[in-house]
């Protein structure tokens, strides 16, 4: 082999060296890196960021933005609360797109989406408050005389998606009426044999998901009403709660907990009471209480009345609790406590979870002239 060829093969051999950035290059790649870092639970800050300059209003708009934004933070931000009433109690810069929605009550809050009974007509509508759509529910059957709770979820099952940016594909509805039973109903059409009579109450508190099946709560805590949502055979099942609940006034939630098992919380007495459901001796499920948590080591001193639980956020994995003067989420695996609103609302309220982010198509793009002042410091995380 002569000298020259195997120079060129030694060569071809070498790892190839990259060629070096641009100084522009570096500056797209951190002002990329600042805005992927920006805090999604204020959406004003995409704006303000895309209206510095060029570089900034690019790094915003790319097309795979949405998608990169959403994997790096992960969980959904608390954008606000929804009163039963159906008026936002903003807890960020964001604000619904415009709906008409005025004597109505909120059933339900999830995957981006809010349920709605209006009372004056009795309609159920579904409200995408990122986007403004909204979609009026076929009428139920007759037996159905009143709509008591409900719940809207994304029709995918979770393996097939992350309910990061379902909000505007099909959903599922669940109701539970008095007298009557509960009902999936697809938003195109209405499998008769789908409803039922039996006759249950519920509490409007958000109902809980967990696989296949939404679990509701009775009355006054002292039932759980499991249905699960198969297509071809839906089916509904009471489970008892855990002992001593029906004397307990300072709400209740049922929730999924990270090892799959159904979870039951509620407030007596300024406690919290965690339970699980576990296989018991015989094999059949049965109720274990984990732990007692005294809610002054968690939440600023409270005055007079004990705190109120009244939700639970799958999402975000919190449990909502409300005291006379102010709103709480408690984060279930740190137990970390964050304070969401002054209260302005009656009985419950529905966190409102979802990506913001805005379509820069319909954004002025950055006027002439020396730009604003860039967003303050992103999250280091």
């Amino acid at each position: 082999m002569s000298q020259p060829e195997a120079r060129r093969r030694r060569r071809s051999r070498e790892p190839r060296r990259e060629e070096p950035r641009s100084p522009q290059q570096l500056v797209e790649d951190t002002v990329g890196e600042i805005v992927l870092r920006l805090p999604p639970d204020d959406p004003a800050l995409l704006v303000r960021a895309s209206a510095v300059n060029k570089t900034w209003r690019r790094a915003v708009a790319e097309p795979s933005f949405p998608a990169s934004y959403r994997a790096f933070h992960k969980k959904p931000p608390v954008l606000g609360i929804f009163r039963t009433d159906a008026i936002l109690i903003p807890t960020t810069s964001f604000c619904p797109a415009a709906a008409g929605y005025r004597d109505c009550q909120v059933l339900d809050c999830r995957h981006g989406r809010v349920l709605l009974e209006n009372l004056d007509c009795g309609d159920i509508d579904v409200w995408n408050p990122i986007t403004g759509d909204q979609y009026t529910l076929p009428e139920a059957p007759e037996d159905i005389s009143l709509v008591c709770n409900g719940a809207v979820l994304c029709a995918a099952a979770d393996d097939d998606c992350d309910h990061l940016a379902c909000h505007t594909g099909p959903f599922l509805v669940a109701l539970s009426g008095e007298w009557s039973g509960l009902t999936s109903i697809d938003l195109d059409y209405i499998a008769p044999d789908h409803f039922t009579t039996t006759c249950i109450t519920v509490d409007v508190v958000p109902a809980a998901l967990m696989e296949n099946a939404l679990y509701f709560i009775g009355d006054f805590g002292n039932e759980i009403l499991k249905y699960e949502f198969d297509p071809e055979e839906p089916s509904l099942t009471a489970i008892d709660p855990p002992p001593g609940v029906e004397t307990c006034c300072d709400g209740v939630v049922v929730m999924p907990e990270a090892d799959g098992r159904l979870g039951f919380a509620y407030v007596e007495a300024h406690r919290l009471h965690m339970w699980s459901m576990q296989a018991g001796p015989d094999g059949n499920p049965q109720w274990e209480k984990r732990r007692v948590i005294p809610l002054e080591l968690l939440l600023p001193p409270i005055r007079r009345a004990s705190p109120y639980l009244t939700g639970f956020v799958h999402a975000i994995n919190c449990i909502v609790v409300t005291t006379e003067d102010e709103v709480y989420t408690i984060e279930l695996k740190s137990y970390k406590t964050r304070k969401i609103c002054n209260k302005d609302m009656s009985y419950s309220g529905f966190l409102f979870t979802a990506f913001c982010i805005p379509d820069f198509a319909f954004v002025p793009p950055p006027p002439p002239g020396p730009p604003p002042p860039p967003p303050p410091a992103a999250n280091e995380d």
